[in-house]
C-alpha cells in the first residue's frame, strides 16, 4: 500500500505530526476526502508512522515494521472495506478486526484498523465498530476516511476526531498532472474530474482524454449537423461507463451558455463544440434529454441486462 504525502495534503500531516509528537493524536481519526484526492495514501501514512519502531512523526522506513508494511504483510494493520464498488462493508468483516482490537500485537507495538469508505458501513457495521470506539483498546488506534459522513452513524462520527481535507484549486491541481505526465493537459480533463488530482491523472493515462475528445466531437456533429447516429451510438459504447457522464457535462455546459453565463463552464477548452450544439437545439430540448440521460444513467446500473446500444440510440434519436 502507497504511503506518501501530495502536495496538497501538507497542511492536515503536519497537524497531525503535531498531535503525534504531543502523545495528543486521538484513538479513532475520521477525515473526509473526495474520491481521487489520494486519501488512501495519506490514511497509509498515518498507520505507517503509527506503525514504525524508530520515529513518532514520520515512518523511517528502514526498522522492520516499515518494511513489512511496505511488503503490505504487517500482521499489526488490518483493512477494511467494501467487496466490490457499491457494496456494503459487512458486519462479519467488523467482527473480525474488533477481535484483533483487542489482540496482543504481534511485534508487541500498536495495532491499526483503516476503514475504507466508512460510509458503505451498515447499521449492523456501524454499531459493532461503535462497541470498540466507545472502549477503545490499548494502543489500538482507529483509521477511517469517506467522502462524506452524511451517510454515516453520527455516533461513530461524534466517537472520532474529525477532519477535511479540501481539494486544491484547480490551477494547483493542473500544475501538478502536468508535472507529473510531462505534458501539457487541457484544463477541461480537470473539471471533468470534478478537480481530483489523481483522478484527472489516471484519465489521461488509461487514453480516456482522447475517447473523450472523439465522442464530444462527434456528438456534436450528430446534434447540430444531423450526422450519423449509428457512429455516436458506437462511440458511446466504446467510451465506457463514464460516457454518459461526460454528456450530462457537455448538456449542462450547453445549458449555462443558453442562459447567457459562461461561469462553471467544465469543456472549457471544447466552447466551439458548445456554442455548436447550444445554435442547433432548444433550451428545452437540452434540458429534457438532460433529464432523460440521467434517468438512463441510473437505469443501466441498476439493470445490466438492458441493452445499452438499443436505449442509448433511442435516447440519442430524441434529439431529432
Amino acid at each position: 500500500m502507497k504511503a506518501n504525502i501530495y502536495p496538497w495534503q501538507t497542511e492536515i500531516w503536519q497537524n497531525w505530526q503535531l498531535l503525534l509528537r504531543q502523545e495528543r493524536l486521538c484513538h479513532a481519526v475520521l477525515f473526509t476526502a473526495p474520491k481521487g484526492n489520494g486519501r488512501l495514501a495519506l490514511a497509509a501514512m498515518l498507520a505507517k508512522t503509527l506503525l514504525c519502531e524508530n520515529s513518532v512523526t514520520e515512518p523511517c522506513s528502514i526498522c522492520h515494521s516499515c518494511q513489512l508494511f511496505e511488503a503490505e504483510t504487517h500482521p499489526d494493520f488490518h483493512v477494511i472495506k467494501p467487496e466490490t464498488e457499491g457494496k456494503k462493508i459487512s458486519v462479519d468483516a467488523v467482527r473480525t478486526v474488533n477481535k484483533y482490537a483487542w489482540e496482543t500485537s504481534h511485534l508487541g507495538g500498536r495495532c491499526i484498523i483503516l476503514i475504507q469508505n466508512a460510509d458503505s458501513m451498515g447499521e449492523a457495521a456501524a454499531n459493532a465498530v461503535l462497541k470498540t470506539l466507545e472502549e477503545p483498546p490499548l494502543n489500538c488506534y482507529f483509521i477511517l476516511f469517506t467522502a462524506s459522513i452524511d451517510h454515516m452513524l453520527t455516533t461513530v462520527v461524534s466517537r472520532c476526531d474529525k477532519w477535511h481535507l479540501k481539494l486544491p484549486h484547480e490551477s494547483v491541481v493542473k500544475c501538478w498532472v502536468e508535472s507529473e505526465l510531462f505534458e501539457s493537459v487541457p484544463l477541461q480533463v480537470i473539471r471533468i474530474n470534478r478537480g481530483a488530482p489523481l483522478a484527472a491523472k489516471a484519465f489521461v493515462e488509461r487514453g480516456s482524454l482522447a475517447l473523450h475528445e472523439e465522442l464530444i466531437t462527434e456528438f456534436s456533429a450528430y446534434v447540430a449537423l444531423k450526422q450519423n447516429l449509428f457512429i455516436v451510438t458506437k462511440k458511446l459504447i466504446k467510451s465506457g461507463s463514464d460516457a454518459l457522464q461526460w454528456l450530462s457535462f457537455l448538456l449542462l455546459d450547453v445549458m449555462k451558455l443558453q442562459l447567457g453565463t459562461t461561469e462553471g463552464i467544465v469543456h472549457s477548452d471544447s466552447m466551439i463544440l458548445v456554442e455548436q450544439i447550444s445554435y442547433s437545439v432548444s433550451f428545452t430540448l437540452v434540458m429534457r434529454q438532460l433529464t432523460a440521460l440521467n434517468r438512463l444513467k441510473n437505469d443501466l446500473i441498476k439493470n445490466s441486462g438492458l441493452n445499452h446500444e438499443l436505449m442509448l440510440s433511442r435516447w440519442l434519436s430524441d434529439f431529432q
